[in-house]
């Protein structure tokens, strides 16, 4: 079996309002990089790159990596994954270039489940859990007033799901008031605060004491990810337990995190990180650091089904972040729709990732 083409089809969605996050920032657009891998025996697998760019993806992929790639067996993951990244370690360290390479790694577990008849926590590991399913954390609650992110919030607890994640980050009051809000609305629920890098040492120490009084689950990128040694202070002064790690990179990068010990939520994102062989390798690297691993998805349906097959069958792996949002590049990917149920997603049957990339998607959402 040959690669006879590799391309990147380009997505995006219009939001009906703006995503709030912290520090005054905001998107209302969400674009999606999907890669596409064809084989001269018909088979065909599809993987996501992230990016804040799309064409910056599709540059990488079809001018750099192509190339590379055409003629070859595309079960030799580990070689061409090399042959992408450690051929280029002085420009590919880190970046767009590794999230286009994340693009193609995705495609060719996709088009290996595909050939093997199998989905693919099947071959990663199979189901370590032994339920079929795996636990959810509603993602994402954006800023907002405190009565409105309070009603969502509880909407989600009533929903079954056991956790809310709320992007917060606007300053300590105004930080409490959401918090105070939103737990009295979830019950027993957990909440996760996740401040999008939008504070520095002082001020983030500070909030994270507030935090600890309310007994809040997680405290997600407080500080710039390159402040290695600020989230080792804070996770050395605070309770509440310090997730971290979606825009770091490879194995090597979240090494610094685990031996600094920087973290309690190891967070690589498959679509960014290095592709789901990489995550299996920067979740084994943490399991020896006694580190647990919850790898962030807010993507579209192919990079968060890829997620729920790297959580199903890697041991120390929790929590599957779940995008409650309306965002159609979800279900409009699915080959099957998801099963869902008291806050548990249930493992797909299809072989691959169990994603389909049809016509009538690429016409409606596709972007030049």
């Amino acid at each position: 079996m040959e690669i006879t083409d590799v391309r990147v089809t380009k997505l995006g969605v219009e939001l009906e309002e703006p995503k709030r996050t912290s520090a005054g920032r905001e998107f209302d657009f969400r674009p999606a990089a999907i890669v596409t891998v064809e084989t001269d025996e018909g088979v065909t697998g599809i993987g996501e790159g992230y990016g804040p760019n799309p064409h910056v993806v599709e540059t990488v992929v079809e001018e750099k990596y192509r190339p590379r790639l055409l003629g070859e067996d595309p079960r030799d993951r580990e070689r061409l994954w090399d042959d992408m990244l450690i051929l280029d370690t002085y420009w590919d360290r880190k970046g767009q270039g590794v999230a286009a390479a994340s693009g193609v790694d995705m495609a060719l577990w996709d088009l290996a489940g595909k050939y093997y008849d199998e989905p693919l926590y099947r071959l990663l590991g199979g189901d370590v859990g032994g339920e079929g399913s795996v636990e959810a954390y509603a993602s994402d609650l954006f800023w907002d007033d405190p009565e409105v992110m309070a009603e969502r919030a509880g909407g989600y607890a009533d929903r079954g799901f056991s956790a809310v994640k709320a992007h917060l980050g606007r300053g300590l009051e105004a930080d409490e008031r959401r918090v105070e809000a939103m737990t009295e609305a979830i019950g027993d629920a957990h909440l996760m605060v996740d401040v999008n890098c939008g504070y520095e040492r002082a001020d983030a120490l500070r909030v994270g004491k507030m935090l600890d009084r309310h007994g809040v689950y997680w405290y997600e990128e407080p500080l710039s990810p390159y402040d290695v040694e600020g989230h080792a202070h804070l996770r050395r002064k605070l309770d509440t337990p310090i997730a971290t790690g979606e825009n770091e990179y490879t194995k090597w990068g979240f090494r610094e995190l685990f031996e600094a010990g920087a973290v309690d939520y190891a967070m690589p994102d498959a679509m960014r990180c290095g592709g789901i062989t990489e995550t299996k390798k920067i979740c084994a690297t943490a399991a020896a650091f006694n580190v647990t691993c919850t790898p962030h998805s807010y993507t579209t349906g192919v990079g968060l089904l890829a997620t729920l097959h790297l959580l199903a069958s890697t041991p120390n792996c929790e929590w599957l972040e779940f995008d409650v949002t309306e965002f159609p590049l979800l279900e409009a990917v699915y080959a099957e729709p998801l099963e869902v149920s008291d806050g548990r997603v249930s493992l797909p049957t299809t072989p691959g990732l169990g994603v389909e990339l049809t016509e009538e998607v690429v016409d409606e959402y596709g972007i030049e």
